[in-house]
């Protein structure tokens, strides 16, 4: 299978999102180990065109990746996969066709078109036409520019402000000096992202811890070995929907000492479907809460296939925390 490690291009744009789930609907199965493989898809489902492509408000438009389910029965076969000779194109402003250059696995912009930006506010749609003349389409609109107005850590009872942290802005001559500048002890107050909410149906947290060697900030009586090795540097929240622009970050997603990066994503309708009704791919390590619970079958907005073709816009934070 095309592993966690290969397919990262949803942290490399956006969130730390378990991508590790959503490769698992390429051979047909769920990531919720109390569910079976047949829960997401049925048998006739085999063969079904996946795509993945979120874009951020801001940044360059990312591939698109185009596979297919396989049954989970059937040995792994890379070509039966991955989706070769398709025409992918993405329209904007309702008649700005813009074509995509098939690569080994996956599909990019052309070369005129990596230099632009995603826009907010903005319909873009995507169509996909394969060999086998089959047709997947998907639409988002992006939403606003989203920045928190302000970082901050509360006392403990979370009644006052008792600091505020610098911003990459702030420290934009040394980016990385933002970790220093905001160094935090484990447990100590609420880190609070307070901004003017924009009009999205909610929002998400990601979070990564950026020193791969740092120790542990925390040790559980009841933990034994096993345990500690299973703990992630990559987490995500469940979607949340807040309605006063107040989101905090609870101190039980942090496991490990050294520099961590926060990012915030005000999420489209696509992916706020997605997340919140595929089992894991909304709630990360630490967040706690299943989002896709209460659901049958993942929400898809893609015509012809499933996955997510979606945007977002998003904002972080860098900081460093210590030991108690």
């Amino acid at each position: 299978m095309i592993s966690k490690n290969t397919r990262t291009s949803f942290f490399r744009v956006t969130a730390p999102i378990l991508f590790g789930c959503f490769v698992s609907l390429v051979i047909f199965a769920s990531c919720s180990t109390d569910r079976k493989a047949g829960d997401l898809l049925i048998p006739q489902d085999i063969g079904t065109l996946v795509v993945d492509g979120l874009l951020v408000v801001g940044e360059p438009f990312p591939e698109i990746f185009l596979t297919r389910t396989l049954s989970p029965i059937a040995p792994f076969n890379l070509e039966a996969v991955l989706v070769r000779d398709a025409q992918v194109f993405r329209i904007q402003g309702g008649f700005q066709r813009i074509e995509y250059e098939e690569r080994p696995f996956w599909y990019q912009p052309n070369p005129t078109d990596r230099t632009e930006l995603v826009q907010e506010n903005t319909t873009y749609r995507l169509t996909v036409h394969t060999a086998r003349d089959e047709e997947l389409t998907a639409v988002t609109t992006t939403p606003p520019r989203f920045a928190v107005r302000d970082w901050v850590i509360l006392n403990d009872e979370g009644t006052a402000v008792d600091s505020e942290l610098a911003t990459f802005e702030d420290t934009s001559s040394s980016p990385d000096s933002v970790y220093w500048e905001n160094t935090l002890v484990y447990s100590r107050g609420l880190l609070e992202a307070q901004f003017d909410r924009p009009d999205v149906p909610a929002f998400q947290v990601g979070i990564e811890s950026l020193d791969l060697e740092s120790d542990f900030v925390i040790d559980p009586d009841f933990f034994d070995e096993e345990d500690f090795e299973d703990l992630e540097r990559i987490g995500s929240s469940p979607p949340l929907v807040t309605s006063d622009g107040h989101l905090r970050l609870p101190w039980f997603a942090i496991y490990f000492a050294g520099r961590y990066k926060v990012k915030v994503f005000a999420m489209d309708d696509n992916w706020y479907d997605l997340a919140r009704s595929l089992p894991d791919f909304g709630g990360g390590p630490g967040f706690g809460g299943q989002a896709g619970d209460s659901f049958e079958r993942p929400i898809f907005r893609v015509e012809g296939g499933i996955g997510l073709f979606g945007s977002a816009s998003v904002d972080s934070v860098g900081f460093f925390v210590l030991p108690e």
